[in-house]
C-alpha cells in the first residue's frame, strides 16, 4: 500500500504523521526539533533518523512511500530544500520530497481550501497568508536572533530581562523572579546567569519559561501584564501587513503554543484583530500542521 509522510518541523519538537493516499491518518510520532538554521548537522540528522522510525515501526517499506511533505522552520535558507531531500535519500527514500514553510502547512491543516491567514506563535512566530489564486504572503519568521516577536522565546527573554532589571532596581519588583527560580531550581541571579549562558543551553530551554507569564499575570503582577500586552502588539504587527495585502480573506487562524495555551494573550490578540478587521472570522488552529503537509502533498500529486 502506498503511503504519504507529513512532517511539521518546529524549534522544539517535530510532529510526524503517516497517511494513506486518501489522506486518512493512521500513524503519528513526535521527534526532536527540526530547523536547518538553528541546529548542528548532528542534531539535524538525529531528528531525521527519529522521523524515519515511524514507518519502520509500522513495517512500511521506503519503496512504498509515494511522497514526503515537510513544513519546517528555516526553509527560507536556500540550502534547506537540498539538505532535507538529501537526508531522506540517505535514509533510503526515493519518493519526491516537497518542502514548505511551517506557516504554509499550518494554514493547510486549518483550511481545507488551503487559503486564508494564520498567525503562529510557538517557539518562534510568523504570519502566513494565501489567497484563492495561490499567491502567498509572509510576515516574520526570521529567527530568534533578529525577529520572532511575541513568540515563546521572546516572552522568555522579556521575563528574564525583567527579572535581572528588577534586581538592579531598573524596574519594579516582579513575582516572575520567584517563579523563574522555582522553575529552574536556583536561588538567585548569579545562578540564573549561569543557566542562561551555559554552552549547552538551547533556544527551547529558554522558550519553556514562557509558561510562567500566564501564572504571574493571573496573580496580578504588573510586569507580566505589560509583557502580555507587548507580545500581543508584536503578534498583531506581524498580522497587519498580511491583512492589508489580502483584504478579501476573512478567515484568520491562531496557532502555536503561545496562542493556544495562553488564553490571556489569545484574548488580547483577538481583540486587536477585530479593531483591524471587524469582519474577521477568527478560529484556533487545532489540527496538527503535519496533517497540512499531507494535504499539500496530495494536491501536488493531483489526488
Amino acid at each position: 500500500m502506498k503511503y504519504l509522510i507529513g512532517i511539521d518541523g518546529g524549534g522544539t519538537a517535530t510532529k510526524i504523521c503517516v497517511a494513506d493516499s486518501d489522506g486518512a491518518i493512521y500513524g503519528r510520532h513526535t521527534a526532536g526539533p527540526l530547523n536547518i538554521n538553528g541546529q548542528s548537522r548532528e542534531e539535524f540528522q538525529k531528528t531525521v533518523e527519529e522521523i524515519l522510525m515511524l514507518p519502520v515501526r509500522m513495517e512500511l517499506p521506503p519503496e512504498d512511500c509515494a511522497a514526503i511533505g515537510i513544513g519546517a522552520a528555516g526553509v527560507s535558507n536556500p540550502q534547506a530544500r537540498a539538505v532535507l531531500t538529501e537526508a531522506f535519500r540517505r535514509g533510503g527514500y526515493d519518493a519526491p520530497v516537497y518542502v514548505y514553510s511551517d506557516g504554509e502547512t499550518a494554514l493547510a491543516a486549518v483550511f481545507p481550501a488551503c487559503r486564508g491567514i494564520i498567525l503562529i506563535a510557538g517557539t518562534g512566530s510568523i504570519c502566513y497568508g494565501r489567497r484563492a489564486d495561490g499567491a502567498m504572503i509572509r510576515s516574520g519568521g526570521y529567527g530568534h536572533l533578529i525577529d520572532d516577536g511575541g513568540s515563546a522565546y521572546d516572552i522568555a527573554r522579556r521575563i528574564l530581562a525583567a527579572v535581572v532589571q528588577a534586581e538592579d532596581g531598573r524596574r519594579k519588583p516582579t513575582v516572575l523572579r520567584e517563579l523563574v527560580c522555582d522553575r529552574l531550581g536556583i536561588s538567585g541571579i548569579a545562578e540564573l546567569i549561569g543557566y542562561v549562558y551555559a554552552p549547552e543551553r538551547k533556544k527551547g530551554d529558554l522558550a519553556a519559561l514562557a509558561v510562567l507569564l500566564d501564572q504571574a499575570a493571573a496573580m496580578g503582577d504588573r510586569t507580566a501584564v505589560e509583557i502580555e500586552d507587548a507580545c500581543a502588539d508584536e503578534l498583531c504587527a506581524l498580522l497587519r501587513p498580511v491583512i492589508m495585502k489580502l483584504p478579501e480573506e476573512k478567515d484568520i487562524a491562531l496557532g502555536g503554543s503561545v496562542l493556544l495555551k495562553n488564553e490571556r494573550i489569545q484574548t488580547k490578540v483577538r481583540d486587536r484583530i477585530l479593531t483591524m478587521k471587524d469582519d474577521a472570522w477568527i478560529q484556533t488552529a487545532k489540527r496538527e500542521a503535519s496533517e497540512g503537509a499531507v494535504r499539500l502533498v496530495r494536491r501536488e500529486l493531483g489526488l
